[in-house]
Parts: structure tokens; sequence; C-alpha cells
């Protein structure tokens, strides 16, 4: 039988705006130079850490899944990991898959499909992390999704931390003579906790700052979600346009507008309207707005304002100096308080640090922040018009005639 050219629609509860992406394009430069990681460290015999951070929604834990698979196909062991299996040997252990066979005098003997046997004897914690790890022929790569807790070094026992950092260096070194990547991802303030444990350096294209997909990769993932599981009949590209003058290329914002897309063209049974898109519209411009709350949650009116007003006489998607940041938050605030509130508003991904600058990560949260806490005018670059008001945003849409 021949397969239908319009399959029927899925029901949109298949959309999920966390995990591995159903439709993945672009990030291709990243993925080339992971996969050249895992090709240099396959053939030394050696390791080290590739970190990607980023704002909330930027597609993270997406791209994760991408580089698993990419080493999965080259033959590598994947094991997730939580940040405690990097200074505790018996969360290692567990994440490893490994089981006790027998305990002899202080050391037990454990075995793994895959890594072979190893006795691990009691105390010395760094030795015990790092037998652990050598063990088994394959290359191994550790993966940590929100690797930003690892800051929370405060929490741990000195002992903890000692391993830690032990352990993290040697990765990040090769100085396990195997081959052994640790692939992280965080927000923004990733990389100043793995500073914190002493790895000062990241080699070469290790570390990634994620941002928006490009247009191209932003325009084949809505197809395919509107052709796949919308089931479009005819032409998507109206929609398609429509929905990236308000998505940026923020892959969450993207999911923002499938969900009700997939609804209205399940309910239309793949037929394109004019209602049905300004529905559309309506529905993601809502679940958007959401999410620029949900990250602004815990901040209170005035602490806005403070970290709105630095931004509001600079183009969307532009950097200022911490000078900057500082100087509006000390009008309104103790410098203890101030520095307090620009280390949460990082922690938190409303701003961002961009080559020593700092930047709200998400364009239209800029104009949001900008346009309801701050009191100046933002500026758009070459002439570009505002994002339409993003507390009371009127339905229409003109589709001319």
């Amino acid at each position: 039988m021949r397969k239908s050219r319009h399959p029927s629609p899925q029901p949109s509860a298949a959309v999920s705006d966390r995990g591995p992406a159903k439709y993945f394009h672009g990030r291709k430069q990243i993925l080339r130079d992971f996969g050249n990681t895992l090709w240099r460290s396959d053939q030394d015999k050696s390791g080290t850490i590739f970190l990607i951070q980023g704002a909330p929604g930027a597609g993270k834990t997406a791209l994760l899944a991408e580089c698993k698979r990419l080493a999965r196909d080259r033959g590598w062991e994947i094991v997730d990991i939580s940040p405690p299996a990097l200074w505790n040997p018996d969360e290692l252990q567990q994440s490893l898959g490994l089981r006790k066979i027998k305990i002899e005098g202080g050391s037990a003997h454990v075995g793994f499909f895959g890594f072979g046997h190893a006795e691990i004897r009691a105390g010395g914690f760094p030795q015990t992390m790092k037998t652990l790890l050598r063990k088994g022929g394959n290359p191994l790569l550790l993966t940590l999704d929100e690797a930003q807790t690892l800051g929370k070094k405060e929490v741990l026992h000195p002992d903890q931390a000692h391993t830690a950092s032990s352990v993290l260096n040697a990765i990040h070194n090769g100085k396990l003579d195997k081959s052994l990547i640790l692939l992280a991802a965080g927000l923004g303030t990733t990389v100043e906790s793995f500073r914190s444990f002493g790895i000062s350096r990241f080699e070469g294209n290790s570390l990634v700052e994620l941002g928006a997909l490009g247009k191209e990769a932003e325009r084949a993932v809505l197809h395919d979600w509107l052709t796949e599981d919308g089931g479009v009949k005819g032409d998507a590209t109206a929609w398609i346009d429509a929905i990236t003058q308000e998505t940026h290329g923020w892959p969450q914002h993207i999911l923002s507008y499938v969900k009700p897309a997939l609804d209205q063209l399940h309910a239309d049974k793949g037929v394109m309207t004019a209602e049905g898109l300004n529905a559309v519209l309506e529905a993601g411009h809502a679940r958007r707005v959401a999410y620029y709350k949900q990250r602004a949650q815990g901040f209170p009116e005035e602490e806005r304002q403070s970290l709105a007003r630095p931004f509001s006489d600079i183009p969307i998607g532009e950097s200022v100096q911490l000078s900057k940041i500082m100087s509006s938050l000390t009008q309104d605030y103790s410098q203890d308080k101030a520095e307090t509130l620009f280390r949460r508003a990082v922690e938190r991904g409303l701003i961002d640090e961009r080559g020593g600058r700092y930047v709200i990560p998400v364009p239209s949260m800029h104009d949001w922040l900008v346009s309801n806490y701050a009191c100046e005018q933002i500026k758009f670059p070459h002439g570009t018009p505002p994002i339409h008001s993003l507390e009371d945003r009127s339905s229409g849409v003109d589709f001319g005639r």
C-alpha cells in the first residue's frame, strides 16, 4: 500500500520543550567540533571536558542528546551521571552499572559488563574514583546535564571537593590512560562552576556558548512539525513565515508555537486558514510570555526594574558592561545586595555573559523585560519594528488580499 503523503496529525501531547528534540536541525559546527574531540580522544587514548552552556530554552539538552548519538554511533560507552558521581564512589559505581561481587579484607571486587573487574579498597576516594573510570576497553562518554549545580561547592565536605577537583582535572587533562570525555551542559554560570574546581581553561572548541538557531534550521524544525505531525495540506510557507517572526530562532519559543499549531491543524484536518493562524499566534504568544514570567519568578517588580534599566537604551541582543548593570543596581540597593541580585539574575538565566559583557540572552525577553519594567524606549536595530506588546497583544493578523 502506498504511504500517504500527508500522515494523520498526531496529538500535540507529544510536544515537549525538554529532552531530546524530535526534529533536530542546525548546530552543525558544534557537532563537527564534538566529533573531532571524540576522534582525538580515541586516537590519543586521552580525554577532556566538552562544555555546552546557554540560557534556559536554548536547546542544551537536545544538543546533548545529539552528541550522545554521535558518540554511540562511533562505539563509545555512554553513561549519564549526576554531580555526586564526581566525588562519591558509590554514586559513580551505580552510574556505571557496577555491582559488588564479594568483599574480602576491606576491599570490594566489582564487575560491569564491558568494564571488566576492579578491586576497590576503602578510603583514598580520588584513587578509587579514577580506578572505576579507568576500567573497560571501550571509550567512555560521561554526560552531565544541569551542570551549573556543580557551583554549590560550598555545600560539599572539603574531602568531597578535593575528590571532585582531582577527578575533574584527571578527566580534563587526559590523565586516566583511556579515551574518556565528560560532556556537560548547563546555564551560563557553568564555566565558573568548573573553575571553582580548578578547571581554568577549556581547549579549542570545547566550550560552547549556545544561542539561537540559524534561520534555515529554525524553518526546517517548523516544517517538520507542521508536515509530519500536523499533516498540513498545501504549502506551509505562510505559517512558517508568520511563526518565525515571533520565535527568533529560540528553540523553546518554537515549541511554544508548535503545540497550538498542531492542535489547530488537528481540529481543521490539516487545512491552514488565516483564522487558524491567528489562533496559533495568540496561543503561542501566551505560552511565550508564560516562559518569561517563569524565568523572572522570584524577582519582585522593583528588582526587575533595576535589571531592565541598563538595557533600556540599547538594541535587542546587544550587550552592556558589568559596570553599567552594577551602576543601575546600586541606585536602588546596597553594594552587597546589588551583587547578590546580579548573581541571581545570571544563575537564573535572565542575564548571560558574552565576551566579558552581559546580555539578555533571549531577544524577545529583552523586549519583554524592557517594555514592561524600564522607563526608556529601547532601540531596534536596522529599523526592525518592535515585537507586539508582550503583556497585552491584539489578536489581529492582516494577511492582505
